[in-house]
């Protein structure tokens, strides 16, 4: 990034507060509460963070904090679409004491949230960006998985989903090439997880006969 990242929160937050009205469900990230405090930002007394890249609508994040109420959930969506249709439907329901969603994207994330402190990170559905000369705009890269690795506690599980073959190939093989992760699956990937609440793109795409991608790898 070109900018700094107290110039980058000022721009996002100021950008953000032209379309919706920070509060107790939306945390606006700022420099005097950085790196992120989960302890004081859900003063809930659970100990477990699961933090997800990404939530798009945040109808699977939403259903995942009511089902347990025992984990924390933090996730962040940079496009402000999103943040307003996930924001809106937290807006209309009691407070989920376990979930906080904020207006970011991911190029600051090591300076935002300390080192070793998720348990869990979840990214489902990333941009693929299928032409070969955009494969450099990809979130997941070989120096992204040690950013993901930073941010996990020991024997933290990084979970990835996509109905995109090549591209989750290509993070199957940095993940399991790299000496930081080792894959939890038998196999390199499975179609179905047992239990897994789908987000609506997913839900699209299984009915449109998509293949699903799932992968998932425990911090080494």
């Amino acid at each position: 990034m070109w900018i700094t990242l107290s110039e980058y929160l000022r721009k996002i937050n100021s950008d953000s507060r032209k379309y919706f009205e920070f509060n107790d469900r939306i945390l606006e990230v700022a420099d005097k509460i950085i790196p992120l405090d989960f302890k004081s930002v859900f003063d809930n007394g659970n100990n477990t963070i699961k933090f997800e890249i990404g939530f798009g609508n945040g109808e699977s994040l939403i259903r995942l904090a009511e089902k347990y109420p025992e984990i924390n959930y933090f996730g962040i969506d940079r496009k402000m679409d999103r943040v307003r249709t996930a924001l809106s439907k937290l807006n209309k329901k009691e407070k989920i004491q376990n979930l906080v969603i904020s207006r970011l994207g991911t190029d600051y994330i090591e300076q935002v949230i300390q080192p070793g402190s998720l348990d869990e990170i979840i990214m489902n559905f990333p941009d693929p960006w299928p032409k070969k000369r955009h494969h450099k705009n990809r979130t997941i890269n070989s120096d992204y998985i040690s950013v993901l690795h930073k941010l996990l506690k020991n024997k933290g599980i990084f979970r990835f989903a996509s109905d995109h073959e090549e591209y989750s190939m290509e993070v199957f093989e940095l993940l399991n090439g790299s000496k930081l992760f080792r894959n939890a699956y038998d196999t390199p990937y499975r179609n179905e997880v047992k239990n897994r609440i789908q987000t609506q793109f997913e839900k699209h795409k299984t009915r449109e006969g998509f293949k699903i991608f799932h992968l998932k790898f425990v911090k080494i």
